[in-house]
């Protein structure tokens, strides 16, 4: 199952790591794929966040009032896992540079020593 990148960064869920549960949702009478829906517990005490099929934004939707939008029947969760969801702070490869000055005394001693037999095999 995919967590859409919108849901880390959604405000529902505020703190660094949270478990979230993920629910594909489908047709009762049809058996396709309605969307799938993510919320900090499970079974949902009011609304989810849900993404339908063929969709790329989350909405706040009450589970029980979801329909299928080919057949109009009632829908329910097939599949229902819990995963953690990490919100990280974004990474700065610029100012992530290898640091500038004066390299070690081991270095510096591997590079004379790499130099002094590369001038004897010549």
């Amino acid at each position: 199952m995919f967590i859409p990148e919108s849901a880390y960064s959604s405000a529902e869920f505020p703190s660094a790591a949270t478990t979230v549960f993920v629910a594909e949702i489908t047709c009762l009478l049809c058996s396709r794929p309605v969307g799938i829906a993510i919320d900090s517990r499970w079974p949902p005490v009011s609304t989810v966040l849900i993404r339908l099929s063929g969709s790329k934004v989350l909405r706040r939707m009450a589970l029980h009032q979801l329909r299928c939008g080919e057949c109009g029947a009632n829908t329910a969760p097939t599949e229902v896992t819990e995963r953690l969801i990490r919100r990280e702070r974004p990474i700065d490869w610029q100012s992530e540079q290898p640091p500038r000055g004066r390299p070690p005394k081991w270095l510096v001693a591997q590079r004379a020593a790499a130099r002094l037999r590369e001038h004897r095999s010549v």
